[in-house]
């Protein structure tokens, strides 16, 4: 890593934990430009472990701490499985943003061999990550 990308790096993650709606810049190609580096290199940093990490620590301290949005997420929670709440769609909606928006997206790895050849652990944690992205799905289109 050069000498400089630490500033920048720490810059980019905390871009990258502020609400988009409050972003400055609004767009990661228009930080590039202010940081002076490539809109590739900045993808690149988003799949770097390393940065993941400290991605995931800076949002786990800020906005991601369950102390601080704990009790929003109960609200929306309580207003989105109401569905007799005019405002259940949004609240679902929102609530599912809220989760899913800031923190680190998680790189999806697709294994092209024989599930014979797979651990029993290691089948598990597939079915249970679909699962997963199954229900998210659905919770979506519940909503809307």
């Amino acid at each position: 890593m050069a000498k400089g990308d630490d500033a920048k790096r720490a810059r980019f993650i905390d871009w990258l934990c502020t609400p988009k709606r409050d972003r400055q810049p609004s767009t990661q190609d228009e930080l590039a430009r202010v940081l002076h580096v490539t809109a590739a290199k900045l993808s690149r940093w988003k799949k770097d472990p390393e940065f993941l990490k400290t991605w995931e620590a800076h949002y786990l301290s800020t906005i991601g701490s369950p102390e601080r949005k704990q009790p929003l997420l109960d609200a929306l929670h309580r207003t989105g499985s109401d569905p007799d709440d005019p405002h259940h769609v949004a609240a679902a909606k929102a609530y599912m943003d809220i989760v899913d928006g800031l923190r680190p997206q998680q790189i999806e790895v697709t294994v092209k061999r024989p599930a014979q050849e797979l651990t029993d652990e290691q089948l598990d944690l597939i079915l249970a990550n679909h699962a997963s992205e199954e229900r998210k799905l659905r919770l979506v289109d519940e909503a809307s």
